[in-house]
């Protein structure tokens, strides 16, 4: 079994040293290093082939010629290797030695794993852990007892985190088009949950370095510029005033990708669920507040936000963005 470590860079000199050497140091070796760089200005790419060229293990650096953005990086990362199982990695965070051996296994005992993820520490730039990562996404063992609660839960929120996360390349003739609007974590995971290839280790494999740079991160509270920014009447290229315009595209895309693959018909009534749910708050950028309310609190009766949300006090959230949202007089 050949394993794989698709790595994405973006001026990441400050800490690939560290991430480089933990992967460099497993208990179980790796056989391929494959790093897409998305055009480093630092010193990145040296310190990758200064590393590497000594390591006795099959890389590759591949510079792109313009920027493709995360998402795209990666799955470009992802197509290029040639391994039976491939790692996805982030630059800045660090691996504890036995992930790899830990992850292969769980593929070796389920023979119909399609994707395992595990859990992690989250630490600040220093890695001193302030948080774990199941407890953060607030996931629960009990999503994973069969494959449509799977499918359920993981439709209510993301709980499949790239930087944990290992394929088994067979995934790749099921994914479909990748440029749909889901992020590659979060779309990986949804396909290896529809056909009942989802698999977790609950034990922390990697220090998930939290820093100002991250491209997406994660336990970020909101503090007072969030709440600001959401209450703001400038709606424009601000991802705090974005709702249901997040999710709806993604549920359409999954509606036409079950369809089109002929999936398990529970899917699609799990799915028509969660679009429903949706729907219901697509306008509420352009409804009064009073509009807006009702449908949360009739949401509320019906126990809406539970079904379909995985998150912490999810009415209360719900409300906040209601009102947030809602049109104003200017």
């Amino acid at each position: 079994m050949k394993i794989s470590v698709a790595m994405c860079t973006y001026n990441g000199e400050k800490y690939i040293v560290e991430q480089l050497n933990s992967i460099l140091h497993q208990t179980k070796k790796v056989d391929e290093i494959i790093i897409c760089d998305d055009g480093s200005k630092d010193s990145t790419l040296e310190i990758c082939n200064k590393i590497l060229k000594t390591s006795n293990i099959e890389y590759k650096l591949k510079i792109n010629k313009k920027n493709l953005g995360f998402a795209k990086n990666f799955y470009q990362a992802i197509t290029l290797c040639s391994g039976d199982i491939i790692f996805f990695c982030d630059q800045d965070d660090i691996w504890k030695e036995n992930k790899v051996e830990l992850m292969c296994q769980v593929f070796n005992d389920n023979p119909n794993a399609l994707l395992v993820f595990s859990n992690a520490h989250i630490t600040n730039e220093n890695l001193e852990i302030k948080g774990n990562l199941f407890e953060n996404l607030s996931y629960q063992n009990s999503y994973l007892n069969n494959q449509y609660e799977t499918v359920n839960y993981l439709l209510n929120d993301n709980f499949v985190t790239g930087a944990t996360t290992a394929i088994k390349k067979e995934i790749l003739n099921y994914i479909g088009d990748l440029d749909n609007g889901w992020a590659h974590d979060y779309w990986f995971g949804i396909v290896a949950a529809l056909y009942g290839g989802l698999k977790n280790i609950n034990e922390p494999l990697i220090y998930y370095r939290q820093h100002d740079k991250n491209t997406i991160g994660i336990g970020k509270k909101y503090g007072f510029d969030k709440i600001k920014k959401l209450f703001s009447k400038n709606k424009e290229n601000n991802i705090e005033n974005q709702y249901a315009e997040l999710r709806l595209p993604q549920l359409i895309y999954l509606d036409k990708f079950i369809k089109e693959q002929k999936l398990d018909a529970c899917y699609q009534k799990i799915l028509d669920k969660k679009l429903d749910f949706w729907k219901k708050r697509e306008h509420f950028g352009q409804q009064g507040i009073i509009t807006n309310v009702i449908i949360v609190i009739k949401g509320a009766i019906k126990k809406e936000q539970v079904s379909n949300r995985n998150v912490d006090k999810p009415i209360l959230k719900d409300f906040i963005k209601a009102v947030a949202l809602a049109k104003r007089d200017k």
